[in-house]
């Protein structure tokens, strides 16, 4: 490991402080073998284990599965030098000091958790892990400088347990709904929403959700640019990464370092000619209802597609009701031919609504 990529000058790491206690890096490696040999802890943390004794070695990259950003899910190499300049963009941006206190409450199988992991590595961080739960439990923790959620966990948080005293949170693998950005509004901590993906070693852009600078553009961080396909798709590059990116993510794009996100390109709804992006009308639609919704395009004769409403409620909904509140503030053109009502919407690993179960539902 002595000429591996974490002995030059800009990626030096030492060791990690792990629930307040220093590790050494020849010690932390040993303490993970230890605690994977002795098969005691529960399999999420033994992951976390893996993880670092992977990172940590001699190999030159990590293998991670994609979602499905840039096309179908795959497996694909990150070099660690790529997820080192990310950590290192993250914590200069965030101005993260050695031994804040950062909490990794994600599935280290994903990109984010990695990363969690590597910042604290890199930045010195005094890391804390909990269990992946939709509802992290965090009340142990009298402060929290750092941490990453998916929105459904900010959600059950706000909604179950007491908001714990949190300076910085980042949001992703999601879009942050509208009932979350109300009650972010209600809290102390610094809230962003991400955009990344596995391909970019998480986060690229950032955009600030609640207090006085809340706003629904995102700004890339330093070194990364941004460009549009002819689709209309946003095209990353930076020169950290080992090719440009190229997403299906249909975006406005307002400078080179500045976009607003409308939806997936996959999901757009070609009804009688008329292109439907569902992820904009989705927060219309949810704003005037004040129901979670999820637009959706199934076959028609006539039209080739036809635009379908699913909303979120305890107790079933009206359809006519539903139309006749969106009537007055939309283009007939842009309502919905049918409407559903489901209990609760599926959702995958990474807790994003989980769109083919849905119509399967329904």
């Amino acid at each position: 490991m002595e000429a591996g990529v974490f002995m030059n000058n800009e990626n030096q790491i030492h060791g990690l402080t792990l629930n307040s206690r220093y590790y050494a890096l020849p010690d932390l490696i040993q303490f993970c073998k230890d605690e994977i040999d002795a098969e005691k802890e529960p399999d999420w943390k033994l992951d976390v284990y893996r993880f670092i004794i992977d990172f940590l070695s001699d190999s030159e990259y990590i293998l991670q599965q994609t979602s499905g950003t840039t096309g179908a899910p795959k497996s694909i190499e990150l070099p660690k030098t790529a997820m080192l300049t990310s950590a290192k963009n993250t914590i200069d941006f965030f101005q993260l000091k050695e031994n804040d206190v950062a909490v990794l409450c994600l599935p280290i199988r994903y990109i984010a958790g990695k990363m969690m992991m590597v910042r604290a590595l890199l930045g010195g961080l005094n890391l804390h892990f909990v269990e992946p739960l939709g509802t992290p439990k965090l009340s142990g923790l009298a402060k929290i400088d750092f941490c990453a959620m998916v929105p459904m966990q900010a959600t059950q948080l706000l909604e179950k347990e007491k908001w714990p005293n949190l300076k910085t949170l980042i949001l992703g693998g999601a879009e942050t709904g509208l009932e979350l950005k109300k009650l972010l509004q209600e809290v102390d901590t610094q809230v962003y929403e991400t955009y990344g993906m596995a391909e970019t070693c998480s986060h690229v852009a950032l955009k600030m959700l609640n207090g006085e600078t809340a706003n629904d553009i995102f700004t890339a961080l330093p070194e990364v640019n941004l460009s549009m396909d002819k689709r209309e798709c946003l095209v990353i590059e930076a020169a950290y990464l080992p090719e440009k990116v190229i997403t299906n993510d249909r975006v406005e794009l307002l400078a080179p370092n500045r976009f607003k996100w409308l939806g997936r390109y996959d999901h757009v709804i070609n009804s009688g000619g008329i292109k439907i992006q569902p992820e904009m009308l989705e927060k219309q639609f949810s704003e005037k209802l004040k129901l979670p919704c999820v637009v959706m395009g199934i076959p028609d004769q006539l039209l080739g597609q036809k635009m379908i409403l699913i909303v979120e409620s305890t107790s079933q909904k009206n359809s006519e009701d539903l139309i006749s509140q969106l009537k007055p503030h939309f283009n007939k053109k842009m309502l919905p031919k049918q409407i559903y009502s489901v209990k609760e919407f599926p959702r995958n690993k990474s807790f994003k609504v989980d769109r083919e179960a849905l119509l399967r539902l329904i």
